[in-house]
């Protein structure tokens, strides 16, 4: 009996398969054609025609390619991409797993057990993508992206050395190298998972580079998110207000015009071409704390506009001197995001935003106020952009690259990772204080 209900099963997962690519991505093609016409996007003399059809393996996605009538134009159709997603995923599947034929329980309800397998629905999840280059490209993914891509140590792995994985998006790994994107904008509304980028882009950059590293930390709200970097030997500058913040700064600058003069003296013009290893990470975490437009205190103000007028400095001169600036907000506004600044981070990374206008001040464009409520969830810009899924990195991780680092600035002063990974133990120490006399 247990061999042919085994054998039964098998049957039906392989027809419920069957019976699901059928039905569900064979005539894709056709409602994309229903739901072009339903938009409008057709003219009086012809509508968009299904030239080609073909599926990608790999990658799991069918490319639907159809020529378009004169007058239209990829906008179009782009305009229209939430009525595309949400016609191709109006309805639920039967979907039969055969891994849950080996959980089965051989009792009296076995027949109803199987009977819930075989009636098991799920809701279509396809995830679509607009191209054109002469005929419009449609690629229908299987599934769209997940809400969570854990970040592990095989991701270490070959990487150019100032090299990081940022993310997953439905074809590829989205890599950033900063040995060619310099300076990097970052932006995103509260607890949508700014902090995360910023914490895996430290992370990745200290373990494949602990000897050519240095970071200037600007963490203005309170300090918490880079408390576990803080007394990194390679963490040159900290700060959490606008005061240690000018002073972070100009040092920063000192070492750059430093650098400036010696390069000049050599006659090279860059570190590369000096063959100089070491880069310096300026991130600026919550940068609209330091924007001077609306601060009544005066002398506060004087303060923040040197701070900006530094950052600015830092953007337009850094890469030559080797200095990467990582500037964050959860406000993108063009007062905390000025175009001076703006136009020389070339990068930019875009969290879930709640309007166009935001979007804009990051991206230069819109989007970003269209993506789903997920965490992590982004788009990353260079020079067009993409939807991804950011890696999700956690403390363990972060606390284990850090540690062979840290440096007590405080004699007898333990670090949050330390703290962690030590049980507690009723030691006590003394210390010898020798006074000048």
């Amino acid at each position: 009996m247990l061999f042919e209900i085994l054998t039964t099963g098998s049957m039906l997962g392989v027809m419920g398969a069957s019976y699901y690519y059928k039905t569900n991505y064979n005539n894709d093609g056709d409602k994309i054609l229903k739901i072009a016409e339903n938009c409008g996007l057709y003219t009086k003399e012809e509508k968009i025609r299904l030239y080609r059809r073909s599926y990608n393996k790999k990658s799991k996605y069918t490319e639907y390619v159809y020529k378009i009538p004169l007058g239209l134009e990829l906008e179009d159709f782009t305009s229209k991409y939430g009525k595309f997603k949400d016609g191709l995923n109006n309805s639920s599947v039967r979907k039969i797993e055969l891994k849950e034929f080996k959980n089965l329980k051989l009792n009296q309800n076995i027949l109803k057990q199987i009977q819930n397998i075989i009636n098991n629905r799920t809701q279509l999840n396809k995830e679509i993508e607009f191209e054109y280059d002469g005929m419009l490209k449609i690629r229908v993914y299987d599934e769209g992206l997940r809400k969570e891509y854990p970040f592990t140590e095989d991701l270490f792995k070959n990487l150019k050395k100032w090299e990081v994985p940022l993310g997953v998006s439905l074809q590829k790994v989205i890599n950033i190298d900063f040995d060619v994107a310099s300076h990097v904008l970052v932006g995103g509304s509260t607890d949508m998972g700014k902090s995360n980028v910023l914490n895996l882009i430290a992370t990745v950059l200290l373990h494949n580079n602990p000897e050519d590293i240095k970071f200037t930390l600007i963490d203005l709200k309170g300090g918490l998110e880079f408390s576990n970097f803080e007394h990194l030997k390679q963490v040159k500058n900290f700060a959490t207000d606008a005061e240690e913040a000018l002073e972070a700064l100009e040092n920063v600058k000192a070492e750059m015009t430093s650098i400036f003069t010696m390069l000049r003296s050599k006659g090279f013009k860059n570190v590369k071409k000096a063959n100089i290893p070491t880069r310096h990470f300026i991130i600026i975490d919550e940068a609209a704390e330091l924007a001077s437009a609306g601060e009544t205190d005066q002398e506060v103000k004087k303060i923040k506009i040197e701070c900006e007028n530094i950052i600015k400095d830092i953007a337009r001169r850094g890469r030559a001197s080797g200095m990467k600036l990582i500037y964050c907000t959860q406000y993108p506004t063009t007062e905390t995001v000025s175009s001076q600044v703006k136009r020389n981070l070339l990068a930019r990374i875009c969290l879930p935003v709640d309007t166009a206008t935001a979007s804009t001040v990051v991206l230069d464009e819109g989007g970003a106020e269209k993506l789903p409520d997920v965490q992590g969830r982004a788009i990353y810009k260079r020079f067009r952009k993409v939807e991804m899924q950011t890696y999700l990195i956690d403390d363990d991780l972060i606390n284990k690259v850090i540690e062979p680092h840290i440096t007590f600035k405080t004699r007898g002063e333990k670090s949050s990772a330390s703290l962690n990974n030590e049980k507690t133990s009723e030691t006590r120490s003394y210390t010898t204080i020798f006074k000048e006399v």
